[in-house]
C-alpha cells in the first residue's frame, strides 16, 4: 500500500514547479485501467463529473466547456494497471468554500471504483481562503517547552474512568514531565464522565503538577461531538482553561476545522485524530491517499498536529506509507507552516530509534497503553520513556 512510486516521481515534482505558472488548481487520480486509452477515457469522466454532473453534450462549444469543465493536464502510466491523471479546475467554479473545494476534488467520483485521489495543488491566490495552522510546529515548541528533538505526547485511558480518575492520570504523567497529554479519542460526554466536569478536573490537575514541579504541560481536550455541538465544546474548553483541543475530521467535517483554526477569537492549538478515516486511505484503488489526507488536507483545514496510525504498531500502514505522511506534514504549500506528524497505535519504547530515523525529530510520539502498562506508577513510566526517547534522539 506505499505511495513511493507517485511522490518520488517527476510527475509530482513537475506539478508542484508548474503550478506557480498556473492560475487554476489540479488534483492528481491514480486510475487502475488496462490500457492508455481506457485511462484517459476515466479521467475525462472525471473531468466531467467533478465540475458539471451533465452529458458533456450540454456544454461542448460553450464557454462552460472553455473554463469551468476540469482538463486533463497530463496522463502518464503509474505501473501496469494504473494511470495518473492530472486535471485542473477553475477556482471561481470553487469561490471560497472549503466544502466546494473538497467537492471538487473528490465528489461524486469518490464513489466510483478504481479511482484515488492522490493530491491536490493550488494557486498561490486560492490560499487567501487557507490561513492554515495558527501555531504549527515552531508554536506547539513554544507552548509545551520542548525546543528541539522529538516530543512525548501520551492519552487520559480507558472509558468508563471517572474525572477524578482521569485528572489523577494527567497529575502522574505531568509530575513525570509528560509535555502533552490528550483525552482518549472516545471521551465525549459520557454520564460517568461529563465533559465540562473532565475538562475542569484535568486543568486543575494540571496547574496542581505545575505548583510541585515549577513545569507546564498542555491538556488537550477532545472536542469531537455531533454538528456544531463541536464547536460550542471547543469555546467551552479554551474557557475552562485547556490548552489546545482534538477532533475527528471524518466524523466532524474538515469544513468545521477550518472555520475553528481561523477565528481570532479562538486561538488554542488543535491536533487532528484519524478515528473513522480508515475507508477514506486504506485502498490503493480508492479514496484518498494518506499524504493528501493526513498531511495536506490537516494542514489546509488549520491543523497544528495530525495523529495517524504507525507502522510497527497494530494498525496496517507500512514505513513507505508513513514516511509520506510526514512528508505531507512539511511539503510546501505556498507559506502555511508545517505541522506535525503525531504517529501512535501500539507505540513502543522499543521503536523510537527506527520511528525518529523514519519520520525525523520534528515529530510527536504519542504513545498511550505502553506507558500505563510499563509498570504500575505513571509517573516513573514517563519518566522512562522520556529517557528512551532523549536515548533514540541521541540526546543522552
Amino acid at each position: 500500500m506505499s505511495n513511493t512510486s507517485f511522490f518520488e516521481s517527476e510527475l509530482f515534482s513537475e506539478l508542484t514547479e508548474d503550478l506557480h505558472q498556473s492560475s487554476r488548481f489540479t488534483a492528481t487520480y491514480r486510475i487502475a485501467a488496462p490500457t492508455y486509452e481506457e485511462a484517459k477515457k476515466i479521467a475525462f469522466a472525471v473531468a466531467v463529473e467533478q465540475t458539471i454532473e451533465c452529458p458533456y453534450e450540454l456544454v461542448d462549444g460553450t464557454p462552460i466547456a472553455d473554463t469551468i469543465v476540469g482538463q486533463i493536464e497530463d496522463l502518464k502510466k503509474a505501473e501496469a494497471g494504473a494511470y495518473y491523471a492530472t486535471i485542473s479546475y477553475e477556482p471561481e467554479a470553487v469561490g471560497d468554500e472549503m466544502a466546494e473545494l473538497l467537492n471538487m476534488l473528490f465528489g461524486n467520483t469518490s464513489l466510483q471504483p478504481g479511482v484515488r485521489l492522490m493530491s491536490f495543488e493550488l494557486p498561490e491566490t486560492m490560499y487567501n481562503n487557507y490561513p492554515g495552522p495558527r501555531f504549527g510546529r515552531s508554536g506547539l515548541r513554544d507552548l509545551c517547552g520542548v525546543p528541539h528533538g522529538p516530543i512525548l505526547m501520551s492519552a487520559i485511558k480507558p472509558l468508563g474512568r471517572s474525572p477524578k480518575e482521569l485528572a489523577q492520570m494527567v497529575y502522574d504523567l505531568a509530575l513525570g514531565g509528560c509535555p502533552i497529554i490528550k483525552d482518549d479519542h472516545s471521551l465525549m460526554d459520557q454520564h460517568y464522565a461529563p465533559f465540562k466536569e473532565r475538562v475542569l478536573q484535568c486543568v486543575m490537575a494540571l496547574a496542581d503538577a505545575k505548583e510541585k514541579t515549577g513545569r507546564k504541560s498542555m491538556y488537550i481536550a477532545n472536542c469531537t461531538t455531533d454538528g456544531l455541538g463541536f464547536l460550542e465544546r471547543a469555546y467551552q474548553a479554551k474557557e475552562i482553561g485547556a490548552d489546545g483541543i482534538m477532533a475527528a475530521p471524518a466524523i466532524t467535517g474538515f469544513t468545521m476545522i477550518r472555520d475553528l483554526a481561523r477565528d481570532p477569537d479562538f486561538g488554542l492549538p488543535i491536533f487532528l485524530h484519524p478515528c473513522f478515516s480508515g475507508p477514506q486511505v486504506l485502498s490503493q484503488d480508492a479514496g484518498i491517499s494518506p499524504f493528501c489526507y493526513y498531511g495536506q488536507l490537516s494542514r489546509l483545514a488549520g491543523a497544528d498536529a495530525v495523529i495517524f496510525t504507525s507502522f510497527g504498531g497494530r494498525f496496517s500502514f507500512s514505513q513507505d506509507t508513513c514516511q509520506k505522511i510526514a512528508e505531507g506534514t512539511e511539503s510546501k504549500m505556498a507559506d502555511l507552516r508545517t505541522i506535525f506528524p503525531v504517529p501512535s497505535g501500539g507505540m513502543r519504547w522499543q521503536l523510537f530509534k527506527e520511528m525518529i530515523r523514519i519520520y525525523g525529530p520534528d515529530t510527536i510520539f504519542l504513545v498511550g497503553g505502553a506507558l500505563q502498562t510499563e509498570g504500575p506508577d505513571l509517573t516513573a513510566n514517563t519518566k522512562f520513556f522520556l529517557e528512551k526517547l532523549a536515548e533514540a534522539a541521541g540526546e543522552k
